[in-house]
This record gives C-alpha cells, sequence and structure tokens, in this order.
C-alpha cells in the first residue's frame, strides 16, 4: 500500500480577533480546522470578509491564533523560540495581492536575491537560487532589467522567483491574481503549475475566481470565518446549489451542465471544466 504524503501544515480550532479585546472587536476566524499534507494542492475560496487573507497570515506565523494552534511541519507558529519561527518562516512562503508591494530593489536579479542574501548564503548559492527561481516562472532574459517596467503578470511571476528563492516547501498565494488581466493570470497560474509538477511543492491559493480554484486537487471553502466545505475540487466546484448559498460562484461548466439537468439533460456528476462538458455531451471521439 502506498503511504500518504505527510502532514505539513496542521490549522487546529483557530480563532482570530481584531482589535481584541475592545468594542470593535471582530473575529475573523472562528474554531477552523484542516490538515495539509505534503504535495497537496489546495484551493481556499470564500466571500469577502469569510477569512482567507487572514488565514494565509496564519499559516507562515504573521499572525498567531488567539485560541487554538497552527502548525508548520509539527511546530507551532505561536513559538517563542525566533530560530524556529525563522524556520516557519523559510518553509511557508506567501505572496500577496499586489506585486508592486514585494518589490525592494530596482534590478530584477537584485530583487529576487534579497531573500537569500538575508540568510546569509555564500554568493555562489545566492547565485544558484537566483538563476533557478527565475528559470522557473520563465524571466531569465529580463534578469539585468528593472521590475518597474514589467507588465503586472511579469512583475507577479518575479514576486513568485523572490519567494522560490527562499526554496520554501510550501507556496501560498494571497489573491495572487487579482489586479492581473487574463493573460498575467495565465502567466503565474502557469508557473505555479510548474513549480508543483517538478519539485513537489505544496500550493494553497486563495482565489474567488472558481475557474482557478478548479486547478486545485482540493478546495477548502470559508464563510464567516468557518470552514463549510472542504473536498475534491471536482465535486465541491460541481455543487453548485451549495456554492451559491455561500455567495460563491461554480465555473461556468459546472452552472451550464446544473442548468441542463433541471431541464432534463442526463449528464454526470463532477462537470467542472469546459473538457468535462463537451465530453459529457459529445464523448470522448468528438
Amino acid at each position: 500500500m502506498e503511504e500518504a504524503n505527510k502532514t505539513i501544515i496542521s490549522v487546529k480550532n483557530a480563532v482570530y480577533k481584531y482589535n481584541r479585546d475592545t468594542e470593535d472587536e471582530v473575529t475573523a476566524l472562528r474554531g477552523v480546522s484542516f490538515d495539509i499534507a505534503e504535495g497537496d494542492f489546495v484551493a481556499l475560496v470564500g466571500a469577502n470578509g469569510s477569512g482567507k487573507s487572514t488565514l494565509a497570515r496564519l499559516l507562515n506565523a504573521l499572525y498567531v491564533p488567539d485560541e487554538g494552534e497552527v502548525l508548520v511541519g509539527g511546530v507551532s507558529t505561536d513559538t517563542g523560540d525566533s530560530d524556529k519561527l525563522f524556520g516557519i518562516r523559510r518553509t511557508v512562503g506567501v505572496v500577496f495581492q499586489n506585486p508592486d508591494n514585494q518589490m525592494v530593489a530596482s534590478v530584477i536579479e537584485d530583487d529576487v536575491a534579497f531573500g537569500p542574501e538575508n540568510l546569509g548564503l555564500p554568493p555562489a548559492e545566492i547565485r544558484e537560487r537566483v538563476d533557478y527561481a527565475l528559470e522557473c516562472v520563465g524571466m531569465s532574459e529580463y534578469k539585468k532589467g528593472t521590475p518597474f517596467r514589467l507588465s503586472g503578470g511579469q512583475k507577479q511571476r518575479i514576486a513568485i522567483a523572490g519567494v522560490l528563492a527562499l526554496r520554501p516547501k510550501v507556496l501560498v498565494l494571497d489573491e495572487s491574481t487579482a489586479m492581473l488581466d487574463p493573460r498575467g493570470k495565465k502567466e503565474v497560474l502557469d508557473v505555479v503549475e510548474r513549480v508543483r509538477a517538478e519539485d513537489g511543492m505544496t500550493v494553497v491559493m486563495i482565489t474567488h475566481f472558481p475557474d482557478e480554484a478548479a486547478r486545485a486537487d482540493r478546495v477548502i471553502a470559508l464563510d464567516g470565518g468557518k470552514v463549510v466545505m472542504d473536498a475534491s475540487a471536482r465535486k465541491a466546484l460541481s455543487d453548485v446549489e451549495t456554492l451559491r448559498a455561500y455567495g460563491l460562484d461554480a465555473p461556468l461548466p459546472a452552472r451550464i451542465a446544473y442548468e441542463m439537468r433541471k431541464r432534463g439533460a442526463l449528464l454526470p456528476d463532477g462537470i467542472v471544466t469546459a473538457e468535462d462538458l463537451a465530453e459529457a455531451l459529445c464523448g470522448k471521439n468528438i
């Protein structure tokens, strides 16, 4: 029997409050629990205010829970040990929504080198990591240029390269395509799938785009700071009625299949992609 992948992130009954113990207190997360195994590709979805971005910050100890626990590689993020905290932040790399906020240098290769330099690595290893990261995101030819003349998609690829240069085991994308046009989104998502396929990296992608979530293996949905769905992407994203109940959209092919079933069409469950729908309607040999 094939051995199951090892758990790399474990969230246990996590509660997080903003403005705690004041009249403006807001509870963003309410007893959230789930595990993520090494190599998983998880889409974290939810309406605005559901707690997605707060959770992203808990995963690499930018925030620590007010109640409950978050473990990264078996180590609690609420550790008083600075070396362990440093290790957690090397394990979980986060790419945020606005790439401009993540640029720290006027030359692209210097920007990507910033993280490894702060780790105190030897120059030869920094060079190797920068070249590796830029190659991963398809931006090697731009390494001597400035990031400020790039498109939004290219800037976000550089931001991802800066995280990849730290060699994290987990890549968290916090709405990282929200500000991009369709071409930029595709560039970023193609990079994510490439590094996952080649390096076996664990990916947590926070998104409100159902077509992006469909690329994942698993979907965790939040509503009001609670986990309301945790299932395979195919099962979760084809459940149109449940998604709508939580203010979420299913991918367009899933919505079309849903409406066709309501009108008597005999279509299988689990239709999520255009390919799924075409196969259901026309067969594999069309």
